[in-house]
């Protein structure tokens, strides 16, 4: 009987890089977690420990590597250009590395669109037309769905949403949404104002359902606000038809009721927008924190 293929997603983030194997049905196992390093060398020497563990697990059942990472990431040629949050991957070429080191077939796809890949592949975007997974990180991921398939842009740049600017008076980079949408900068400016110390966002929610801490509670509303902006933003744009976030933050039952009061008002607010454009879905993805990981294999099978 020939042992099943199993194939390793890492999914590199600007906080922790993620890893799991996968196979052809979609189901993922083993999953590890630890911090991103902060410098190219200390992140490659990762990536080869990770591999090498998942080998050491399932030899040769593991038949190759998808990639998930931020910024600018050509999967033609598994190269990233301007590494997002992590500035310095730029330039890295994963096919190359992977293959160089281990003699394994490599994919490579920008973070939010490896989400969308997986809600398109058999998650909560399978049905639509026309979508966009958010997600909600250090920055804010977008992945958009066209006419039912992942749309990538001219230069892989489709969905680069945290470098949206919240107004054209303001074109600074505290003014991106790559930073007024960051779920990490929300949970540690609201640490702070507890007088807690560095740390995620558990206690800072608990303090959001019990309502004990006016100046948390209105940092989250401001949160959430400018995540409909960016909603809203691509609603009028693209005639989307659900919106599914993903990320860790997506976790916290208050992040979608957030999200949706705060867009259900928008439409009671503005009538232009209420009576110009059909209400959209706002959900969770199906696969949460585990859709980069699957939308990564995922890109994978598509190019075998």
């Amino acid at each position: 009987m020939t042992a099943q293929a199993l194939y390793l997603g890492i999914d590199i983030g600007g906080t922790n890089i993620k890893s799991g194997l996968v196979d052809k049905s979609g189901q993922i196992t083993n999953q590890y977690k630890r911090k991103t390093p902060q410098n190219l060398p200390d992140l490659k020497l990762a990536i080869i420990d990770i591999v090498n563990q998942a080998q050491a697990q399932v030899g040769d059942q593991l038949k190759g590597v998808g990639f998930s990472a931020p910024g600018q990431v050509v999967s033609e040629t598994g190269v990233v250009h301007v590494g997002g949050a992590i500035p310095f991957i730029d330039g890295l070429n994963f096919k190359h590395f992977i293959k160089e080191n281990f003699g394994l077939p490599a994919a490579a796809i920008n973070d939010g669109k490896a989400a969308a890949q997986a809600e398109l592949w058999q998650g909560h975007l399978t049905d639509v037309e026309n979508g966009l997974v958010l997600l909600l990180g250090t920055g804010v991921g977008g992945g958009i769905v066209l006419n039912g398939q992942l749309h990538q842009g001219s230069h892989f740049q489709a969905g680069e949403l945290s470098y949206m600017y919240a107004s054209s008076s303001d074109m600074t980079t505290e003014n991106a949404m790559g930073r007024r949408g960051s779920a990490v900068i929300f949970v540690n400016k609201s640490r702070e104002l507890l007088g807690l110390a560095p740390g995620d966002g558990e206690e800072v929610f608990q303090v959001l359902e019990k309502g004990t801490n006016p100046e948390v509670t209105a940092l989250f509303d401001q949160y959430c606000q400018d995540i409909v902006y960016i909603v809203h933003t691509l609603q009028i744009s693209l005639d989307l038809d659900r919106v599914v976030l993903g990320g860790g933050i997506s976790a916290q039952p208050l992040v979608l009721k957030g999200i949706q009061d705060k867009y259900d008002a928008l439409r009671r607010d503005v009538p232009w927008f209420n009576d110009s454009f059909e209400p959209i879905e706002i959900g969770l993805c199906k696969y949460g924190s585990e859709a980069n990981l699957i939308g990564a294999v995922y890109q994978l099978l598509i190019e075998e």
